[in-house]
């Protein structure tokens, strides 16, 4: 019960910190004292956050897949849903058994294979263009090296192959490598603007460095953020209607908090908005 009230006080303070915390530059210039004052405020709602996406959702499991594997992995999930996602990725293991294999395969068969997946056409031809780089550049297809890599080097390594992504190297070398480096992808980036983490003028790959600095540099944390957003992008906060008279994080939501003050506002004038 003390343990219950304690979090429930906890609750409460971050949630006062969210509303007394000015996030908009525009409102004008701060003193260095303030801005950190800001920067800790923000850390510590991520903090909240993060424990009560666990509490909630679990701890997620880690990926079991090298680097190259989980590389195949994201680029095959770009704009497609996980079920289909794993359809064509245990579908290219099935039919061609290894990644040299896929390389070397005729371009139409791998379109087959990855029929299920969003641009096929796009993704097959990619995929083994990459295939081919690594093969021209390493002697052989094993990433494992990039697990030794600063993360910078990583990502950079990474970023130089066309349709690899910010998002999809961060990806590989989190959920892999398990290094520390937060992936911003549609649902992170889309709840953190609305839990007020982020202002929405920032692209993902502006948001990125944003949200990592609130993070502590521990690669378990920052899966367990990542996933649990996701998560919550796909069973609460969707992208359109999302269900906030369910959700745990209301009370840290700028989104939830404009919602209940418009429609306070339009009671207020004979009618809810």
């Amino acid at each position: 019960m003390k343990q219950k009230q304690r979090r429930s006080q906890q609750s409460a303070l971050y949630s006062q910190a969210l509303f007394e915390t000015a996030h908009d530059a525009e409102a004008g210039e701060r003193s260095s004292a303030e801005k950190a004052a800001d920067q800790t405020a923000q850390r510590l709602r991520v903090q909240e956050i993060t424990r009560r996406l666990v509490e909630h959702y679990g701890e997620p499991a880690w990926s079991s897949k090298d680097p190259l594997s989980q590389l195949v992995d994201v680029l095959l999930s770009h704009r497609t849903r996980d079920e289909q996602t794993a359809a064509a990725y245990a579908r290219l293991r099935q039919r061609f058994g290894s990644w040299e294999a896929v390389r070397d395969a005729p371009t139409a068969a791998v379109e087959e294979a990855i029929a299920v997946v969003n641009w096929p056409e796009i993704k097959a031809p990619r995929l083994q263009t990459i295939l081919r780089q690594i093969t021209a550049e390493r002697g052989a297809l094993n990433l494992d090296f990039l697990c030794t890599l600063p993360v910078d080097e990583g990502l950079a390594w990474l970023s130089r192959f066309e349709g690899v992504g910010p998002k999809t190297a961060a990806c590989v070398l989190l959920f892999s490598c398990r290094l520390p480096v937060l992936p911003v992808d549609t649902h992170v980036h889309r709840i953190a603007i609305r839990l007020g983490l982020i202002s929405p003028r920032l692209t993902p790959e502006q948001a990125q460095p944003v949200l990592q600095a609130l993070l502590p540099n521990d690669a378990r944390t920052i899966y367990n953020f990542h996933k649990g957003l996701v998560w919550h992008g796909q069973r609460c906060c969707y992208f359109q209607r999302p269900r906030c008279e369910r959700c745990f994080l209301r009370d840290l939501c700028t989104y939830y908090a404009a919602q209940q003050r418009q429609q306070t506002t339009g009671e207020g004038k004979g009618g809810a908005v």
